[in-house]
């Protein structure tokens, strides 16, 4: 932890220092004024909070890692033996196999489907991990479901590369944006903590395995060091905008795809064939039903600007799913009537829908309240028409109907899904 906070030191240092010679050259040519002061405390204001939720995050995960240790699982097996095998083969033939057959083959398909709209095609040119192998902290044998016939094992993981590991993403841009030029990111670090569930079906002939099912129990940890030129130069993930958009990337490509109860699905008998084959496929499970969420409107909103109104919107979350509805602005009665069709997996999850109220600022949204709505309550088709107060904020209410539907029809008449903004919010933070 405590290298942790020197390398943070140093990286704010070097923002210090890059803001410092940009004013000494806009004082040399007589521009240094109000403005360029403001812009700049902006910008280190915005560092400086990056890096506070940078090291907020790491010390969660390190509670996390310190938790699992101390579990103790009843079927839990020593991880030692497979660390030190794992250790010793990863060099000679495990990274190989990782790296040129295994990820090569899937991330193309992650950066054709999650891609940012500036990009018009991305290509992996080179990939090393380098000599570290993977760390395993934890593994156990789960009781088997009378109707499933694969063996079901979590493993946790934790993965940091050595300073060896290379990669080189090239990508093309659009002709409106980059005239179509080629632009290349060099990764040169990764960090990468994640449990994952495998199910393994078997065979009774060579390869004595027949399929894998492989999903994410939690949303992982994932960070790493993106370099515009060669190995050296600015960590580009470390620039305000640019991380904001990478993590809710890669949040966005994990939760629709790996996060339990989608899954990664791998066909060994293909896989292990001479013949390439597509050997893999992402099972984005059909969910239970669907919550149709009707934001109708919202009624004593709290005055956040100056003129005594604000320029409220409204952000909900339920599950792995967002939602967001437009900005009105100079009003504290604003009227969406905006609908959103969000997905339900399981009925075994808690299934509590998050709806928060902001006031659209030009730096930081201010919170004008927030509220949570139980969809289990609320299960057997009827419209539900409610009032909510606003939590945490001193006036304010909100108009809700909110519908389950446990059926195959949706009843999509006009209804956003949920699933296809979070992409649209993508597309914007590249805007």
């Amino acid at each position: 932890m405590i290298l942790e906070m020197e390398f943070m030191e140093v990286s704010i240092m070097h923002h210090i220092g890059l803001i410092f010679m940009l004013l000494w050259l806009l004082s040399c040519f007589n521009l240094c004024n109000a403005v360029a002061y403001f812009v700049s405390l902006v910008y280190l204001y915005s560092v400086h909070a990056r890096y506070i939720m940078r090291l907020r995050k790491k010390l969660e995960y390190e509670e996390r890692k310190q938790s699992y240790r101390r579990r103790v699982f009843s079927e839990s097996e020593s991880v030692r033996w497979l660390n030190h095998a794992v250790e010793k083969i990863w060099p000679i033939c495990i990274e190989q196999i990782v790296s040129q057959k295994i990820l090569l083959s899937i991330i193309p398909w992650f950066l054709d489907n999650y891609k940012p709209w500036t990009a018009k095609k991305a290509v992996v040119q080179h990939l090393y991990l380098g000599r570290n192998a993977p760390l395993f902290t934890g593994m156990r044998v789960l009781h088997q479901c009378p109707d499933d016939d694969h063996l079901v094992m979590e493993l946790g993981m934790n993965f940091l590369t050595a300073d060896d590991m290379n990669a080189v993403l090239a990508v093309k841009l659009r002709k409106r944006l980059g005239f179509g030029m080629w632009a290349k990111l060099h990764i040169t670090g990764m960090h990468v903590e994640i449990k994952v569930k495998i199910g393994v079906k078997f065979l009774r002939q060579w390869p004595f395995l027949s399929r894998l099912r492989l999903c994410f129990v939690e949303l992982p940890y994932f960070q790493m060091t993106v370099k515009p030129i060669f190995n050296h130069g600015l960590n580009v993930t470390e620039v305000p905008g640019i991380a904001a958009w990478l993590d809710k990337l890669l949040s966005l490509a994990f939760e629709q795809t790996l996060v339990e109860p989608n899954m990664l699905v791998v066909d060994v008998l293909k896989f292990a064939s001479p013949q390439p084959e597509n050997w893999f496929t992402v099972n984005e499970n059909q969910p239970r039903a669907h919550a149709k969420v009707e934001v109708v409107e919202a009624a004593d909103m709290k005055p956040s600007d100056s003129n005594g109104l604000a320029d409220p919107y409204v952000k909900g979350q339920l599950g792995l799913y967002r939602f967001k509805t437009k900005t009105h602005k100079k009003t504290l009665f604003p009227k969406w009537h905006e609908e959103f069709m969000i997905p339900i997996s399981s009925w075994k999850s808690p299934n509590v829908l998050v709806i928060e109220v902001f006031d659209k600022d030009h730096f930081v949204d201010d919170t004008l309240g927030k509220c949570t709505v139980n969809i289990h309550d609320l299960r057997g088709g009827r419209r539900h028409d409610m009032w909510l107060t606003l939590q945490s904020g001193k006036t304010g209410r909100l108009h809700l109907a909110i519908t389950v539907v446990e059926d195959n029809t949706k009843g999509n008449n006009g209804t956003v899904d949920a699933e296809a903004l979070n992409k649209e919010d993508t597309k914007s933070l590249t805007s």
